[in-house]
């Protein structure tokens, strides 16, 4: 008499083996023993830890390729329920179908079906189905719990980048602020000045012990759970939503609004041009050719039994000189603005009286702001009534209340921009002015990256050097103005007024543009 020859095989997930105590050991045992006492010989043992959503596990595609490579080596394939087996219908019907062509019939020892029976594929069915229905339904159950948990301010996914995972005070799981929470908040502190590009933020942040990626670091400047509001996307007819989070701000509101208008484009930034820096040109990438518009890049040439360094255009129209005499004309022109005291003074008096008239235009907008946000307000309080009356319903009420929170969120965030009040910003405004007053100094003793710092701030827009002067495309630049001495307060009587009244816009004397005369 043949004997029959099997291929044990068991399976569990690690919530299984928790909770209903599918250990592999206890499926070790009963498949073994039900082998011992039905005298079949057991020729093929595989175990894994994997889910049955598929048959793309390890163990179970290194089990095909034995029954593959070693013909008719089994009659049966033996596990303990069709769960083990599988948690897809579908699949687990084409699974069947493959293995009775290598000539083995899987079976379920606790569940056992004759197959030459017909109605045991009514059984089969129910087996194979009951566990994909289970699966479904907690699948299900966990997407609605997760969403509810959101719709409550919780955050439910891996704690991002300054959180750590944490319980509250009713065990229920939270995240609250971790080591990495300061250098989240230097870095929306550095953004927001706009002084330096993104990448070069996230790469100073990654010295710091920070290790993010790029796109992850974009996505951080953008997620408002940092000023505790959280993103609760659309679900079941339910529209996408932001909510107030139950776990503590890492930065304000006003810092994280002034970062996304940095992203946004809405307020202006200063890059500093990238080169290697030479300190024989401090002034490469921001000098223009006069010619063709191209930025100067700076080059060496060895003659006379010496090196001499240059600036000139990489486009072939012969604009070349001593980066010596730029540079010396530079730091000339640096030391006469430096001593325009009398328009550093007049720039201090323009400067006051236009905070005061700004500061009443923005009361005026704060209180026009604020009394549009209360009417939106109420209007959305008398919505949620009449649909609590049924005098609408909660499909119109869904549909008033997406119209009404975009524009409640945007007049929200024009009042914190408007109340916003740097508290550092009388003594910005200080060392505005005694930078204007030192700035041959500070340049001079700066190191080269400082240099390139100040250069990209005081020049976004390049300059040119050209017949020995300096000029800039920059209307109303300020350098430009106070290199010109006293020119700008007063105006010579045999010429005709001019139709422009911006001093940038007149002919100038020596100064950062030529000599006109």
């Amino acid at each position: 008499m043949k004997t029959t020859k099997a291929v044990l095989y068991i399976r569990v997930s690690t919530d299984e083996q928790a909770e209903k105590g599918h250990s592999l050991s206890f499926q070790e045992e009963r498949l073994r023993q039900h082998c011992v006492l039905n005298g079949i010989e057991v020729v093929g043992f595989f175990k894994e830890d994997y889910s049955a959503k598929t048959f793309e596990r390890p163990e179970f595609r290194k089990l095909l390729a034995f029954l593959d490579h070693k013909k008719h080596v089994a009659d049966l394939l033996l596990f303990l329920k069709w769960d083990r087996f599988s948690r897809n219908a579908g699949d687990a019907y084409g699974m069947i179908n493959q293995l009775k062509r290598m000539g083995v019939e899987p079976q379920a020892i606790e569940q056992p079906l004759d197959m030459k029976i017909p109605e045991s594929k009514i059984m089969l069915a129910i087996y194979l189905a009951t566990p994909e229905v289970e699966n479904d339904r907690r699948a299900m159950n966990t997407k609605d719990g997760m969403y509810k948990a959101k719709k409550a301010g919780r955050w439910v996914a891996l704690a991002p980048k300054g959180y750590k995972r944490s319980v509250d005070e009713n065990l229920k799981p939270c995240i609250i602020p971790s080591k990495d929470a300061e250098l989240v908040s230097w870095a929306f502190e550095q953004m927001a000045t706009g002084a330096y590009p993104i990448d070069d933020v996230r790469k100073m942040v990654n010295a710091k012990g920070l290790k993010i990626s790029r796109n992850a670091f974009w996505c951080l400047l953008r997620n408002p759970l940092y000023i505790a509001r959280m993103r609760v996307p659309a679900y079941k007819g339910e529209p996408e939503m932001i909510v107030k989070a139950k776990h503590e701000a890492i930065v304000s509101d006003a810092l994280f609004y002034e970062v996304q208008n940095v992203l946004d484009g809405k307020k202006k930034v200063n890059h500093p041009a990238h080169y290697s820096m030479r300190k024989e040109w401090p002034l490469r990438g921001f000098l223009k050719c006069p010619r063709c518009g191209r930025t100067l890049t700076g080059s060496t040439s060895k003659g006379n039994g010496g090196i001499y360094y240059y600036y000139h255009c990489t486009k072939g129209c012969n604009e070349r000189y001593k980066s010596e005499d730029a540079n010396n004309a530079f730091y000339e022109q640096l030391e006469i603005a430096s001593r325009n005291e009398k328009l550093i003074r007049t720039w201090e008096l323009i400067l006051k009286d236009e905070r005061e008239k700004n500061g009443k235009n923005k009361t005026a907008s704060l209180v026009k702001f604020q009394n549009d946000l209360e009417i939106l307000k109420k209007r959305q309080e008398n919505a949620q009534v009449l649909m609590l009356d049924g005098a609408i319903s909660p499909v119109d009420y869904k549909d008033i209340k997406s119209r009404l929170e975009p524009e409640i969120a945007r007049l929200r965030r024009e009042i914190v921009d408007i109340e916003r009040k740097d508290p550092e910003e009388s003594n910005i405004k200080e060392f505005g002015f005694l930078f204007l007053r030192n700035v041959d100094k500070i340049f001079n003793d700066s190191t080269l990256e400082e240099k390139y710092r100040v250069l990209g701030l005081m020049y976004p827009e390049k300059i040119v050097f050209k017949e020995k002067a300096f000029q800039t495309n920059f209307d109303k630049d300020i350098i430009m103005l106070l290199c010109r001495g006293d020119a700008g307060f007063k105006r010579k009587r045999e010429r005709q007024k001019k139709k422009f009244d911006c001093l940038s816009q007149e002919v100038t004397p020596s100064g950062f543009k030529p000599e006109t005369y």
